[in-house]
């Protein structure tokens, strides 16, 4: 275990790090999970590798299972990962770990935005995983060879963990960008959509915890339209409190409003150089306003302003069928500029595997009851967040 001060200082350090796997968030998800901060130590007792571990308990037992979101924070091109990796079974076997999933930062491929609109015109293509891609990363697909080899496997496909930790991510690199430079990226329509905002009164203004009502309201039409999970308003109130109050990182939520009424919101959180969306909701009832591309500028006007390398924009299907609804989330947000990459994925490491087995199979199951437990509380609200 380390310290969060001991943590931070290497978070700052850290270029690609995601605001799942700070302190501030383990805190926030407590509810379901308990945190632990640990790190790796080189011969002179520094820091040079962390993480964030989140146990659950297996109710009548004194085994858990542990989760790393995003994580862990090594340096995946260094020869010695999987020493430090085994290092990490090795801890988790004496703290009672059955098994342990971790979601690295890290791609196997790489489709940039003209790739990808291309994809989109042709009726050929159906899957963004079809196209040749623009770029293969050696680091992604060394280490994939590096896990199976450890005996680790890909983690079992279900909804839930599709949703929080998607496979395929855009990116809006913004590195020595100015903010003339990713306007001429997008698309004219794009543009248009931005300028047609502000012409019919769409105004931007920060959110503070007392918009959490407005969030909440539209995070939940947006989850019923979209039918995404549903994480309950405390999920909410524990993010601004974490995030939006004394965060060492930066955190930014803002509100499009119309005739004073609020009609979009997007949220980011930035460890190092990384802004990384945190929720993302817009109403229905003017679509006309794009309301979501002028929140979306004042965001990346944000990440420009805090000088960040890119903004992770969040996941998307894989699909490039122009049949198919999700499709536009990957046009929207291709027009925008953004590349799309592909994760390795979630990986497990069954360290009791007969116990791993039984419980994988209970966790989509346990996942969707508590959803539905969260709706029958709260039946008027349902929403998802990472």
């Amino acid at each position: 275990m380390i310290s969060k001060d001991e943590y931070w200082w290497f978070l700052r350090k850290h270029p690609e790090a995601s605001y799942q796997q700070t302190p501030e968030w383990g805190d926030a998800r407590r509810g379901q999970w308990e945190p632990e901060l640990i790190g790796w130590f080189d011969q002179q007792s520094r820091v040079h590798a962390v993480a964030v571990l989140r146990y659950r308990r297996v109710p009548g037992t004194s085994r858990s299972f542990a989760f790393i979101p995003q994580g862990p924070l090594l340096d995946w091109n260094d020869p010695h990962v999987a020493e430090q990796l085994a290092a990490l079974g090795h801890y988790l076997r004496s703290r009672g770990v059955f098994g342990v999933r971790i979601t690295p930062v890290v791609s196997l491929r790489k489709w940039d935005a003209a790739t990808v609109k291309a994809g989109l015109a042709d009726p050929v293509v159906s899957r963004i995983s079809d196209m040749t891609p623009t770029e293969i990363n050696p680091i992604g697909t060394r280490l994939v060879s590096t896990l199976r080899a450890a005996g680790w496997r890909e983690a079992p496909e279900d909804e839930q963990s599709d949703a929080s930790h998607p496979r395929f991510n855009f990116w809006l690199h913004l590195q020595g960008r100015s903010e003339e430079a990713v306007l001429a990226g997008m698309t004219k329509a794009w543009r248009k959509s931005i300028r047609r905002a502000d012409r019919l009164g769409v105004k931007l203004v920060p959110g503070s915890g007392q918009d959490l009502d407005d969030v909440y309201r539209l995070y939940t039409e947006t989850a019923r339209r979209n039918a995404f999970a549903a994480q309950s308003y405390s999920y909410f109130e524990a993010m601004w409190d974490t995030l939006g109050n004394g965060f060492p990182g930066r955190f930014n939520m803002h509100i499009a409003q119309h005739e004073g009424s609020a009609v979009a919101v997007l949220a980011t959180a930035q460890v190092g150089g990384r802004a990384e969306g945190v929720l993302s909701a817009m109403s229905m009832e003017r679509p006309d306003l794009k309301p979501s591309n002028a929140a979306y500028w004042s965001i990346i006007q944000q990440a420009i302003g805090d000088k960040a390398d890119l903004l992770d924009l969040g996941g998307v299907d894989d699909t490039v069928d122009d049949q198919d609804p999700a499709a536009g989330l990957v046009r929207f947000k291709a027009d925008m500029g953004a590349d799309a990459y592909e994760y390795i994925g979630a990986w497990d490491l069954p360290l009791q595997p007969w116990l791993y087995a039984a419980f994988t199979r209970v966790l989509p199951l346990y996942a969707a009851l508590g959803t539905q437990l969260r709706q029958d509380k709260h039946p008027d609200h349902s929403l998802a967040a990472r």
